[in-house]
This record gives structure tokens, C-alpha cells and sequence, in this order.
């Protein structure tokens, strides 16, 4: 019933730490056994990750190397989040832009909840489209 609301504070938490850095908010929302799973996102980054520590690791690694190159990067919805068997999904879509280029990242959020916090996040995105947005600031 409250996962919607866990979701979005955790999402709210997740864009002001992207501009601030201060990770200890996006922490705060996963359960000390939680797993995040990337797929579709190259092999640098695609598996599983265990831990909070290790989760806010991976995602200051992925912003540094990718999104933070870019000169906007702006997140939304691509629907409507619903939740089925216990699990919120949401999908997603982010424009990114750089030097008057700009393409979309489409994607699926997967999520779990455990004593309020996230036990299990997943996220799937589009290969072909992961290659263009990562080849936009190589």
C-alpha cells in the first residue's frame, strides 16, 4: 500500500543527492541486505550489487562516469506506477542532452520493500539505447 510513497521519497532522495552528493539520504532507504540489479545497462555495469554501501557506490560511479558529462539530465515517469504481488514497478524515461544533442534512456524500475526499505531494486534499460547515451560523452 505504501510503496508508491517509499518510492518516491526514495526517488526524491536519489535526485538531490545526484546534485549535492551527499548519499547518506539514498542510504537511508535500503534495507542492510538490500541487492540492486542493473540489466540491459553494458558490462561495466549490468549484475547485481549487494549492501547499501556498495548500492550508493555503484550509482555515484554510474552518475560520474555518464550523466554528470552531460549538460541536462531530466527524469520522469514513462507511466503510471503499479504494484503486483508486492512489487512496485515503474517505468521510467530520462532525456539527456549534451551540446544541442539530446536522446531518451527508457527503462523499468522493479522494487521490493522490507520493514519499509528497499530489500530489492531493479532496473532493465534498452541496450541500444544505454551504447548512444554512453557514446554521447565518450
Amino acid at each position: 500500500m505504501f510503496e508508491r510513497l517509499r518510492f518516491a521519497r526514495y526517488a526524491l532522495r536519489f535526485e538531490r543527492a545526484f546534485r549535492d552528493d551527499n548519499w547518506d539520504r539514498v542510504k537511508e532507504c535500503f534495507h542492510a541486505e538490500a541487492t540492486y540489479t542493473i540489466a540491459g545497462a553494458g558490462a561495466s555495469y549490468n549484475g547485481e550489487t549487494r549492501g547499501p554501501d556498495a548500492i550508493v557506490a555503484l550509482f555515484k560511479r554510474m552518475l560520474d562516469d555518464v550523466d554528470r558529462k552531460f549538460d541536462k539530465r531530466i527524469p520522469r515517469p514513462a507511466g503510471l506506477p503499479r504494484v503486483k504481488g508486492g512489487e512496485l514497478i515503474l517505468p521510467w524515461k530520462a532525456r539527456y542532452v549534451k551540446a544541442g544533442d539530446s536522446m531518451w534512456l527508457t527503462g523499468e524500475s522493479r522494487c521490493r520493500f522490507s520493514g519499509g526499505k528497499i530489500i530489492e531494486l531493479r532496473d532493465t534499460m534498452v541496450t541500444d539505447e544505454v551504447a548512444r547515451w554512453v557514446a554521447m560523452v565518450a
